[in-house]
């Protein structure tokens, strides 16, 4: 799976948390740690690589600037896309962004002047970003709640303690789920948690977390 250099991650954690911008704000828009930005992008949270929050507009587009020309050309990814496809499709979008001058160091907090060019590079490549199927936001499938239901049917049965949690806008099918402990060692999360998201939602095993 290709992914971003941890530095350009934590650009797209401080551009998208304020905004809201990722996966889970509550079944919102978004949630403050990777998803709907092309860059810091999960198609279900995982505990190892943020906090443990999930869910909620996926397939949704976290730069309202971008023109609606630029929009049409992002490419979308589906539930019967490969691993090899979205790779091909995340490497596209991480090399346009260092083609535009987003930083790539990988240590340290980044700077306001990073921001402000990782932000510079995302408008530049946001035909590049790729979208989520629409079966993994709750505006474009009218089943969204039972899918993540079943998902975490899925992660219960495996042992994983999480819950539902309730919509916080006016949409009741936009509902999230969380992690109430994180799976001890020697548990294969993003396995589990593949599996369980192709249970729930009927295939979008190879989207595991990862930039995108």
């Amino acid at each position: 799976m290709i992914s971003l250099t941890d530095r350009t991650v934590r650009l797209a954690a401080v551009m998208l948390v304020g905004c809201c911008w990722l996966t889970a704000c509550g079944g919102s828009d978004g949630k403050a740690a990777t998803q709907n930005d092309g860059v810091a992008s999960l198609v279900t949270e995982s505990p190892a690589s943020t906090s443990g929050t999930a869910k909620a507009d996926p397939a949704g587009d976290s730069s309202s600037s971008s023109d609606s020309s630029s929009e049409s050309k992002r490419p979308q990814l589906r539930l019967d896309s490969t691993a090899e496809d979205v790779a091909m499709y995340r490497k596209a979008y991480a090399d346009c962004l260092t083609d535009h001058g987003s930083p790539t160091k990988t240590s340290g907090e980044p700077t306001k002047a990073e921001v402000k060019a990782y932000e510079a590079a995302r408008k530049a490549c946001v035909n590049k970003m790729p979208l989520m199927p629409p079966e993994f936001s709750p505006k474009t499938n009218p089943h969204y709640a039972d899918d993540v239901r079943k998902e975490v049917a899925c992660l219960k049965r495996h042992g994983f303690k999480v819950h539902i949690t309730p919509a916080t806008g006016s949409d009741p099918n936009a509902i999230g789920w969380t992690y109430d402990s994180i799976p001890g060692e020697g548990v294969d999360i993003e396995k589990i948690q593949n599996q369980c998201r192709a249970e729930g939602y009927g295939g979008g095993a190879a989207l595991a977390p990862g930039a995108a």
